[in-house]
């Protein structure tokens, strides 16, 4: 839920931002209001993200797949967010490299939504939360429809987090003011 509430949140943030990014010209060497806050969003987004740096609680999570799966998205999580972390600061110098390489991670994003929230990981958090008692037991016949919703909405944010990204990194008013 605090997933949902946080994505929410940046959502709320870019609508507010895109309809400023449009007219965006700052003074000339000035940084503009809408890449500071661009910035603090995307630092923001990468510390949110990062995975536990405890292997094996992350590893109990998505249990149910391969060992080398996991790692792997252990290892790409990390890297994700250490990636979007220096880009989120290095768009406030306004250096293109940082503007095209988070366009680049947002249609990583994209690609590899599905990888992100595999259906038999979020079944088997949802038994947990019925085990110790948070979800309800009535709830068991419906396993398989809520783990499809949660994956459904979670999917869905991802898309249009990412989305918002593309849209706002290549608007005219804010490509103007990388170098």
């Amino acid at each position: 839920m605090y997933k949902i509430i946080v994505n929410l949140t940046f959502i709320i943030l870019f609508l507010i931002l895109s309809k400023t990014v449009r007219t965006a010209q700052p003074k000339p060497g000035k940084i503009s209001r809408e890449i500071i806050i661009l910035s603090f969003i995307i630092i923001l987004y990468a510390l949110q993200g990062l995975p536990t740096l405890d292997f094996n609680t992350y590893y109990i999570k998505f249990d149910p797949l391969a060992p080398e799966i996991i790692f792997a998205r252990y290892l790409v999580s990390w890297l994700i967010r250490i990636i979007l972390f220096i880009a989120g600061i290095g768009i406030i110098f306004r250096k293109e490299i940082f503007r095209r390489v988070l366009i680049g991670l947002a249609f990583f994003n994209l690609l590899t939504v599905p990888w992100k929230h595999p259906l038999i990981a979020v079944k088997k958090y949802i038994l947990f939360k019925i085990d110790t008692g948070v979800l309800a037991a009535d709830l068991l016949p419906a396993l398989d429809r809520i783990a499809w919703l949660y994956v459904g909405v979670y999917a869905a944010l991802d898309i249009v987090v990412a989305a918002f990204f593309i849209y706002l990194l290549t608007r005219t008013g804010m490509k103007g003011q990388f170098k």
